[in-house]
């Protein structure tokens, strides 16, 4: 099965071999989890199980291994040795062939196919286990140039970008929920800019020794002391035109395109542009703005704005000729400028409520009553489900799934609601509130609380994209002691805990203040997920160990 993707809308228009609308054989994944044996190992084996099987009296399994077993000895010849990396390695290089039958009811072969597959891409996600995709060999050439943009047969032979180009050219092969058409030429691209900020930190270094044999090493040494930390202020993100948004998309849509990943967030990117010509005595209709790439921009045609960091290609541009811009443009409009949306935000399942983890606890620098106080609700809630079966239904059905036995319990109670007082539907309601009890002793502790996506000084952005100061910020400023932010999941005025996601120690958790300034609301359309941060003379982005979209308030 292929997910649904950029890459898969291109071959299925380009020979990809669909079988009843649903599955393919043109393309596979192949995992190197283990290597081959010899014949003789294989043949010592099956005969172990075979004694074993006969030991145990299980006549059905001796009689499937023996039917292995004549098959391993009917193919001897073909039984070679081989380490798992070397088959891997074989494989990458020369391919595999593989033969599909189609057998009747009756075990009979009525067709068959052996095709040739080459190796194509793995993600980085799939790379981590060791799955990569092979693709058949007569559609490779079609695959590789189009994921690669062409810039696969370009690359030299030594010095070659390979790390660089495993991780990008995959980008289209995201699983996404649809796409979005914007015209390459309506979205401005502008320079990031970097904000630092000096504060004491802990400086990591390796230092070499002579230990007592007289061997060089070297050792970690940690030196704290006063320096300067930066913040890419817009590192990964843009903004776009609400209008052009469908209503799906609350107030994010991650894109992804040839050599391109951006997070875009739902901005009244024209609203402004208007607003700033009028207050600044520019004709809105005419003025032009320079693009990244020194080519001019009519304001009142910009959908999207994002920066150079979004760019991926730009590792590759010494194979794209004298226009490096173009040469990509041109690409993502012979697909017609459709752009893949891989997510959007939207609040936990959880409701107003979100778990944390122990180890968040345990970073927290809050005394015994401060973690009763956090502790209070849960523990109240627990309270709660001890005494109020009717709390306790709607605790069931919202943990219930397909192995336990919650809805059925939620159901019997639902139908008459004195069997909640019978001896069998006490003793597992109290097995069950036990077990949430050690859940919770575990630190899994619900709290007002869920998981944001991050948004670094948006307004600086908008400022940036019509070369205005982008210091000139005023909707998050610098506080002491406090970070400002602007999310409409709290209120305006409160001072909030932020953990990064995955949280694993006491540098990734930030002391937020939330800020509900007026141009931030006449702006940005933004949902109750999302979090703008002031990374303008903060230290947010060390702090958080470079957070990215998972953020935790």
């Amino acid at each position: 099965m292929l997910n649904n993707s950029l890459f898969l809308y291109y071959m299925m228009e380009h020979g990809l071999d669909v079988y009843k609308g649903e599955s393919t054989r043109s393309i596979i994944c192949l995992s190197f989890d283990f290597g081959s044996r010899s014949y003789e190992d294989e043949h010592k084996r099956l005969t172990k199980l075979i004694d074993k099987a006969i030991e145990d009296g299980n006549d059905d399994l001796v009689e499937r291994l023996n039917k292995k077993l004549d098959f391993v000895e009917a193919n001897k010849e073909k039984y070679a040795p081989m380490a798992r990396d070397d088959i891997r390695i074989k494989y990458y290089k020369e391919g595999v062939d593989i033969l599909w039958e189609t057998k009747n009811k009756d075990g009979v072969v009525k067709s068959s196919q052996k095709i040739h597959y080459k190796m194509l891409f793995r993600t980085p996600a799939k790379a981590k286990i060791g799955s990569v995709m092979f693709i058949d060999d007569r559609l490779y050439d079609r695959a590789y140039k189009w994921l690669t943009m062409g810039l696969g047969k370009k690359m030299p032979v030594h010095n070659a970008k390979i790390v660089e180009m495993s991780a990008y050219a995959p980008l289209t092969t995201s699983t996404i929920i649809d796409r979005l058409h914007i015209d390459v030429d309506d979205i401005l691209f502008v320079a990031d800019v970097d904000s630092f900020y000096t504060t004491m930190a802990n400086i990591v270094r390796a230092e070499e020794y002579t230990d007592n044999n007289g061997e060089v090493k070297k050792m970690c040494v940690v030196d704290r002391k006063e320096t300067n930390v930066k913040n890419t202020l817009f590192d990964g993100q843009g903004l776009i035109e609400s209008s052009i948004l469908p209503s799906y998309v609350n107030g994010m849509a991650l894109l992804r395109n040839h050599f391109f990943k951006a997070c875009f967030f739902r901005t009244h990117i024209q609203k402004f542009f208007k607003d700033w010509c009028e207050e600044n005595g520019h004709d809105y209709e005419t003025y032009e703005v320079t693009d990244y790439f020194g080519k001019k921009k009519l304001l009142k045609n910009i959908k999207a704005i994002t920066t150079e960091n979004a760019i991926k290609w730009r590792k590759f541009s010494d194979l794209m000729g004298k226009d490096p811009y173009s040469y990509w443009a041109k690409a993502v409009r012979k697909d017609g400028c459709l752009w893949g949306v891989v997510k959007t935000d939207h609040p936990s399942k959880l409701g107003d409520r979100q778990q944390l983890s122990y180890q968040m606890l345990n970073v927290l620098p809050a005394s015994k009553e401060e973690i009763n106080e956090i502790c209070r609700d849960s523990v109240e809630y627990v309270e709660l489900l001890k005494r109020d079966n009717d709390a306790f239904e709607k605790f069931l059905r919202k943990n219930a799934n397909d192995i336990n036995h919650y809805e059925m319990m939620a159901d019997l109670y639902d139908h008459n609601h004195e069997f909640g007082d019978s001896k069998w539907f006490r003793l597992e309601k109290r097995k069950i509130i036990n077990s949430y009890v050690g859940k919770l002793r575990q630190g899994k502790i619900f709290v007002n609380g869920d998981n944001l996506t991050l948004c670094g000084n948006p307004y600086a952005l908008l400022l940036h994209a019509v070369g205005d100061d982008w210091k000139k910020d005023e909707t998050l400023v610098h506080e002491n002691g406090t970070i400002q932010c602007y999310t409409k999941r709290f209120n305006d005025g409160e001072y909030l805990c932020g953990f990064r996601s995955p949280n694993n120690s006491m540098n990734n958790v930030g002391y937020f203040h939330n800020v509900h300034h007026p141009l931030m609301e006449k702006y940005f359309d933004f949902s109750n997920n999302i979090v703008a941060i002031n990374c303008i003379g903060t230290d947010v982005q060390s702090r958080l160990n470079g957070a990215d979209q998972d953020f935790l308030f």
